[in-house]
Order: C-alpha cells, then sequence, then structure tokens
C-alpha cells in the first residue's frame, strides 16, 4: 500500500515538472516544432512562429545581433532537445543583443522560439546548405545532468525469510540491499 502511495505522489511531481518555460511560451496555440515542415513548406511557413532546438554547433556575435547555428533535434512536449535523437538539419536562430560565447558555447543544448523569417545560404564545411532562419524572442539553455535511476528499489521487494537467502553479494562480498539501478542522462534547465 505504501509503495502504491509512493508511486503516485512521484507520479503527480513529474506531471507537474513537465511544464513548457515562459521563456519557450509563443502566441500561436501551435507554433511549428518540426524543422522538416519548414524545410519542405517554406512559402507557407514564412512569419509562423516556431519552437525548435538542439545543439549549438556555433556561435558569431555581430554588431547588434548574435548568430546561432543549430544542430535540430526533435523535442520533448516541455521543450527540452530528445539526448541522441537523429538529427533534423540544421538552422540559424538570430537573437538580438551580445550573448557570452562561453555560456552559449558550441556543444551545449538549447531551445529557442521565433519566427521562421526566410532562408540563408551557408555551407557546412564544403558542402552547399541552405540554412532556414529564425528570428528569436525567446531561449532556453540546458544543460545534461547525470543521475542514478534505480531499477528495482529494495522497498519494492519482497523481504526473504528462508535458508536460502544470501544478504551478500559473492562477486563482491558486500552486501546486497537488493539495489540495481544505472546512469541516466537528463535534460535540466
Amino acid at each position: 500500500m505504501f509503495s502504491k502511495l509512493f508511486l503516485g505522489v512521484i507520479l503527480v511531481f513529474m506531471v507537474g515538472c513537465a511544464s513548457l518555460p515562459a521563456t519557450l511560451v509563443t502566441k500561436s496555440k501551435d507554433p511549428i516544432t518540426d524543422l522538416s515542415v519548414i524545410q519542405q513548406h517554406p512559402q507557407a511557413s514564412q512569419n509562423k512562429e516556431v519552437r525548435l532546438g538542439g545543439v549549438i554547433a556555433s556561435i558569431r556575435n555581430e554588431q547588434l545581433q548574435t548568430r546561432i547555428e543549430m544542430v535540430a533535434m526533435p523535442l520533448t512536449s516541455d521543450g527540452r532537445p530528445i539526448l541522441n535523437a537523429q538529427s533534423k538539419g540544421r538552422f540559424i536562430a538570430y537573437i538580438n543583443g551580445f550573448l557570452e560565447p562561453l555560456e552559449y558555447a558550441k556543444g551545449r543544448l538549447l531551445t529557442v522560439v521565433g519566427k521562421f523569417s526566410g532562408d540563408e545560404q551557408g555551407k557546412i564545411g564544403k558542402y552547399p546548405y541552405t540554412f532556414p532562419v529564425v528570428q528569436v524572442f525567446g531561449q532556453q539553455l540546458w544543460r545534461v545532468q547525470q543521475q542514478i535511476q534505480l531499477d528495482d528499489p529494495f522497498w519494492t521487494r519482497q523481504p526473504c525469510y528462508s535458508f536460502n537467502c544470501d544478504p551478500w553479494d559473492n562477486d563482491l562480498m558486500m552486501p546486497n540491499f537488493g539495489i540495481n539501478g544505472r546512469i541516466v542522462e537528463r535534460v535540466v534547465p
């Protein structure tokens, strides 16, 4: 009974934490969240609100704005880039003002909201590429945090009262309390 109550409390907490950050809210109820929609229908996407994110490939501060080249990744419902997902292509995000290159460094995760304003011709290495351009009005930097995930917590196991129970892990000669887990990576603000 206690374990079901505990699990219920945890689920309520997790659902409450899965909301979109205020910096990523758009006026449109359904912003474009898939870069391939813009790439396939650029005329229909013109001046529409978008929410895109992924990994920063490069950053360059210009006179009045900062140009960030992004490797697009799919997003969760709360705007977080999905780790280890396949790239959806690249896009350029223009953000007004100066951004610290050490904070917005290559390899950081970023989600932006803004309006699709057209395409920009450029290159990835020597390969010519057409970059969709987003004029940004909101952004959220993310970081990857390692956490321990318990697969089979000891408080959910049935106690063993038999002579066949072995409270010691034979390989390490350490007490075996029935805790099995692994390290997982989570995207957090």
